[in-house]
């Protein structure tokens, strides 16, 4: 059986502005140890947006299911990046 992650938040503030992001990750195999992979772009913003590609970290127990940490920076656009930091949801 696989399983999905949804994930959403906010990038970092650079060069006065920040981007939503708001996706879903990559299928993963349920009940082993695991990580899964996010893929996609950032919202319009500021004139531009930003591609972001990572993998989360391996998930980890909390009441409920579990979930996972996503920590990383988009691609450079406009000659600059942004990080993004955030959990997904439980499953």
């Amino acid at each position: 059986m696989y399983h999905t992650h949804h994930y959403s938040g906010y990038t970092t503030v650079t060069d006065g502005h920040s981007h939503r992001y708001d996706g879903e990750t990559s299928a993963a195999q349920t009940g082993v140890p695991h990580i899964h992979y996010i893929v996609g772009y950032t919202d319009f913003a500021d004139g531009h947006r930003h591609y972001y590609a990572m993998q989360t970290s391996p998930n980890y127990q909390v009441p409920g299911g579990h979930i996972h940490f996503i920590s990383g920076p988009t691609y450079i656009t406009e000659q600059h990046y942004h990080f993004m930091k955030d959990k997904t949801s439980v499953d």
